[in-house]
């Protein structure tokens, strides 16, 4: 079976993987975040009925109802920016990454650092979004895992190819294989797992360098368009 068949069947297996983690995401977090807000709010209301409620005994309730609202929202906003991609037909590539960067920026409060070596040449749709989601996935995983959400990314094109470079200084690990006869194919790698399958489906190369301590670096390469 050809490469970009197989990258295909396995990245249909990946897409189901990714929605039950998102589900299971929303039910773990802001779901029960929610739910910890009402009861607190159901304390005040009851303190309110009892005649009961003055400012400051309502005011520390109040205040972690608040709290939890407001990290539910902000993973709420994460989770939304999975499937919200932009117009990919008519924007270039340079434009959507700097989206992704203010994107991250906002949900984590964080700085990115875009470099793009201009200019770059035109790719196709399909092209486009493979990289998109690649560079998606890698920031969504500096959000979740590296404990600092800091990041850089740098866009170039050498030898009839397009390049991509996220890095972070985070708290790294161990990546596991992604080509060869090793390569894993884990439910706990699904973020890993997909970045291959779709730099794969475009005829692409995706590494990923990091160990614990040192940060993290994913490096994808795709080919213009034939």
């Amino acid at each position: 079976m050809p490469d970009r068949d197989l990258a295909a069947r396995r990245l249909l297996v990946v897409t189901e993987e990714e929605l039950q983690r998102i589900v299971l995401d929303i039910h773990d977090g802001p779901v029960q975040n929610i739910f910890a807000a009402l009861s607190q709010l159901e304390h005040v209301r009851g303190r309110l009925r009892q005649g009961a409620g003055a400012p400051e005994d309502c005011a520390g309730p109040l205040g972690r109802a608040i709290g939890l609202l407001e990290v539910s929202l902000n993973e709420i906003r994460g989770l939304m920016s999975t499937f919200r991609a932009p117009e990919f037909a008519q924007r270039d590539l340079a434009a959507i990454v700097e989206e992704l960067a203010v994107q991250h920026e906002t949900l984590t409060g964080a700085s990115v650092t875009v470099d793009v070596a201009e200019p770059l040449p035109a790719l196709s749709t399909l092209r486009k979004t493979a990289l998109y989601r690649i560079i998606q996935e890698a920031l969504s995983n500096i959000r979740r895992h590296a404990g600092i959400a800091e990041a850089s990314i740098r866009l170039w094109a050498s030898n009839g190819r397009v390049g991509a470079e996220i890095a972070d200084r985070g708290r790294g690990f161990e990546p596991p294989p992604l080509v060869g006869p090793s390569a894993t194919e884990r439910e706990e790698h699904i973020g890993l797992r997909g970045m291959r399958e779709r730099a794969v489906m475009v005829g692409g190369d995706i590494v990923v360098e990091s160990r614990p301590g040192s940060g993290t670096r994913v490096r994808v390469e795709v080919p213009l368009d034939e």
